[in-house]
Formats: structure tokens, C-alpha cells, sequence
């Protein structure tokens, strides 16, 4: 951890729904969930829970593992549409080790990074959902590589 900063977890909504982790049917079943969640994998930082219409994930792009690092003010410093431990790391000591005064500035960047999965860990939570997560997310699975062959067959 950065000093200086606060790390929080937002909770949005279960990724993948199943037959034994459904979607949540009020706040108290997504607290619920917020807590196994915690408890699972041992998340040791603060959980801000969403409502369960999602206002919060929708103001921040709906997308499921988003990184955000606000100032003080509240003006983005650092947004990802995956959350990378490494990558936030590296951008908090660039920062870090930026001058400060009027000779530093700061300039927008996009970049489009690999990521490393943990497959087993992931399909283990999946089967914990249920079957209906595990087939739905193999579909979406075979739907982007059928989209991957597509786009080199047009190049």
C-alpha cells in the first residue's frame, strides 16, 4: 500500500449470476454478499456497497473491475477498465517521484495492457455461482473468439 492514499473496494454486483449466487434481490441479500465476498478472498481494505440499482457502477462506466485514483479534489488521476495491482502501483510511484512546482505537468494517455488471470481461481467462483454462470460465461467465451477470427479474416 501507498501511504497517502485511501484504498477502498466498491461492491457493485455479482459478476456472474447463478442457481447458488443469484442476483440480489435487495440490499440486505447484496450486503450479504459483500461479506462472503470479503470473507472468501480476504479483502482487508474498506467495501463501499452500491445500492442495488447500481448508481455508483453507473457512474463510473459499468464496466467489472475498474481501477479509479481521484485526488484530493476529485479530478482522475489514474482510470483502468481492469484493475491492475501492478500497473496502479507503478502509476502512485511515478507520481510519487514526479517534481513538484511549476516545472511539473501532468498529460492525458491511453494504453492497452495484458493482464494475467488466475483461470482456476475464476472458474472456481463461477461453479460456486452455478452451472447457469459456468455455461453463460463459456458462451460469452466462444462469442469473442468468434469475434477475434472475424476481425483477422477482414484484415
Amino acid at each position: 500500500m501507498h501511504p497517502g492514499y485511501g484504498w477502498y473496494f466498491l461492491y457493485t454486483r455479482e459478476a456472474h449470476p447463478g442457481e447458488h449466487l443469484t442476483a440480489h434481490g435487495g440490499f440486505e441479500e447484496k450486503l450479504a454478499a459483500a461479506r462472503r465476498l470479503r470473507d472468501e478472498i480476504g479483502i482487508t481494505r474498506p467495501i463501499l456497497v452500491d445500492d442495488v440499482e447500481g448508481t455508483v457502477h453507473r457512474a463510473y462506466g459499468l464496466l467489472p473491475n475498474m481501477s479509479w485514483v481521484l485526488d484530493r479534489g476529485g479530478t482522475i488521476a489514474y482510470k483502468a477498465m481492469w484493475t491492475s495491482a501492478a500497473h496502479v502501483g507503478e502509476f502512485l510511484e511515478q507520481r510519487e517521484a514526479a517534481p513538484a512546482g511549476p516545472a511539473s505537468s501532468t498529460f492525458y494517455a491511453e494504453l492497452l495492457a495484458p493482464i494475467a488471470r488466475d483461470r482456476p481461481a475464476f472458474q472456481r467462483g463461477l461453479e460456486r455461482n452455478g452451472p447457469r454462470a459456468v455455461t453463460e460465461f463459456a458462451r460469452a467465451e466462444e462469442i469473442w473468439a468468434e469475434r477475434a477470427r472475424a476481425a483477422r479474416h477482414s484484415s
